[in-house]
């Protein structure tokens, strides 16, 4: 069961929650590079102070001074982040080369370490551990090896920061959702406001049956489109209003006219004129009655069209943000109770990442549906005819379709055209023909085919006339569909995301854009071809 949302909720979650997850992995990144550099600054810090006294030490060592050695480790007294340092001697060849204990220092409050062993004192080198830096290096005076020092340097400072990082990077957090919350709110109000507008216009056409009231414009290029489709379809329903009034108008002029001429007649046919003038009634009133039905059905059928097509893109985008709005406050939840593992955010990346796209795809369609709607007006094919050569402007149609559709290149296309052969016509409405119909052979006739043939004919039938045979080897049509192939919403792939619209507009572009006809013959499994007779 698909739930219904609002939109303005849906922008406010969309909204904060991009700007807090970009904010989350930006803040997350600069945090833990900086807490590196502080640990990377800390262990050259620690390594700088074993080197300095390593260098102090060499000339105690050398005269075996300890009590010199061990006064002047007292001064880092004055130092809060040293903690122990360990001095050790490497003896004469003669006593061996294991390394004996010389002096320490331990800062004041700390117990003392132990003596470390030879095999540790032994590895130079920094070793980075929770509270603690420990650093050993070695005391030499020119190459002569003289001993070996051990630092430990406390981390309070790091972890300090470290705390301070990730609390700062939080409060900034917040800062950023809330921003985005206040922007959020201005861009619903922007958005749909228009929206709201166009509501109330159509429910008060709706309420008053006026149909010379038109959508307003509007900024917006998607609800733009949307205004003018949905105005010109108002202006249709008005002019049919018009010509059905004016029909009715002359119909009742006809039936005065033929009352007075038969109240001239004899009282002998007085009994059948009173019979034919009822039968006339009725027959005004079912005739009436008819085109109002009809109407009403042809509105009735495209309208739910319009909604059938649009409802289920717009549908899904509302059922994806649910979804992301459940599993963001799932997560929030979480996060609040500190009970987030990393396969829970591992979980819910790749849930939004799925959702975020099914929305994606969901809003083109129905933006690609809104714009094959609004082909449906014939607006935009509204251009002067010019000439240019029949057999280029198939060779252009044929590259362009076969770029978009690659199935196009494994078929056979014959194009038989005179090179010569010259028409004056609207290039745009023939182009689209054309590439139509390329577009149904690819998608409908070969779908389930590697190979076939597609052959287009042009030639002139008279001075003002050419014909284009388009045929192919394809699937063909069936009967069922063939019947009603070029009324709207007609298709038979319609789960796999066929509209159609396509030979509806085709045959609206022909006998209107083109001034001419069209006819279809198909066989299902064999062939289907089209015969379009234009004015060139």
């Amino acid at each position: 069961m698909i739930t219904s949302g609002s939109i303005r909720q849906s922008i406010t979650w969309l909204v904060v929650s991009i700007s807090v997850l970009v904010s989350g992995f930006a803040l997350l990144a600069l945090s833990l590079l900086h807490i590196n550099e502080v640990d990377a600054a800390s262990e050259q810090r620690a390594q700088d102070i074993a080197k300095v006294i390593a260098d102090v030490s060499s000339r105690y060592l050398l005269f075996e001074d300890a009590e010199g050695l061990t006064s002047y480790l007292r001064f880092f007294r004055s130092s809060s982040v040293v903690q122990h340092i360990h001095i050790y001697q490497r003896p004469t060849i003669e006593n061996g080369e294991q390394l004996r204990y010389f002096t320490s220092y331990n800062r004041e409050g700390l117990a003392p370490i132990p003596v470390r062993s030879p095999e540790r004192i032994q590895n130079f080198g920094v070793v980075t551990k929770d509270n603690s830096i420990e650093v050993t290096a070695p005391i030499d005076i020119d190459t002569e090896r003289l001993g070996t020092v051990y630092v430990r340097i406390g981390r309070e400072f790091a972890n300090q920061t470290t705390w301070r990082t990730f609390a700062t990077s939080s409060a900034a957090l917040i800062v950023v959702g809330l921003l985005a919350w206040l922007f959020s709110l201005r861009a619903r109000a922007t958005l749909l406001r228009p929206i709201e507008q166009a509501i109330g216009t159509i429910q008060r056409i709706s309420r008053n049956r006026d149909y010379s009231i038109r959508l307003p414009e509007s900024n917006l290029i998607e609800l733009q489109q949307l205004s003018l489709s949905f105005n010109t379809l108002l202006a249709r329903v008005e002019q049919h209003l018009e010509r059905q009034q004016h029909a009715e108008r002359q119909a009742n002029e006809l039936n005065a006219e033929l009352e007075r001429q038969v109240q001239q007649r004899t009282n002998a046919l007085r009994d059948s004129n009173h019979e034919l003038m009822e039968t006339l009634e009725k027959l005004h009133q079912f005739q009436k009655q008819l085109i109002e039905n009809q109407k009403m059905q042809s509105l009735g059928d495209l309208i739910a069209g319009v909604a059938h097509e649009i409802n289920t893109p717009v549908g899904l985008v509302i059922t994806s943000t649910s979804i992301l709005q459940d599993k963001l406050e799932l997560m929030q939840q979480k996060f609040a109770e500190n009970t987030i593992t990393r396969k829970d955010f591992e979980r819910f990346m790749e849930a939004s990442d799925e959702n975020l796209s099914l929305i994606r795809r969901n809003i083109e369609r129905t933006a690609d549906l809104i714009n094959q709607f609004r082909q449906l007006a014939m607006d935009q094919f509204v251009e002067e005819a010019q000439t240019t050569s029949a057999l280029e402007l198939l060779q252009t149609v044929l590259h362009a379709a076969r770029q978009r559709f690659a199935k196009l290149n494994d078929l056979d296309v014959i194009l038989n055209c005179p090179a010569e052969l010259q028409v004056t016509t609207r290039v745009g409405p023939l182009q689209h023909v054309l590439k139509q119909l390329f577009e149904n052979s690819a998608l409908h006739a070969f779908a389930e085919r590697e190979s076939g043939q597609i052959e287009v004919a042009i030639e002139r039938i008279d001075g003002n006339h050419v014909q284009i045979r388009y045929r192919d080897n394809g699937s063909g049509i069936p009967e069922s569909v063939g019947r009603r192939a070029f009324d709207p919403f007609v298709t038979s792939r319609r789960r796999q995301g066929s509209t159609g619209l396509g030979l509806h507009l085709v045959y609206n572009l022909v006998t209107r854009a083109l001034e001419g006809t069209i006819e279809l013959e198909s066989q299902a499994g064999q062939y289907t071809e089209f015969l379009l007779t234009i004015k060139a």
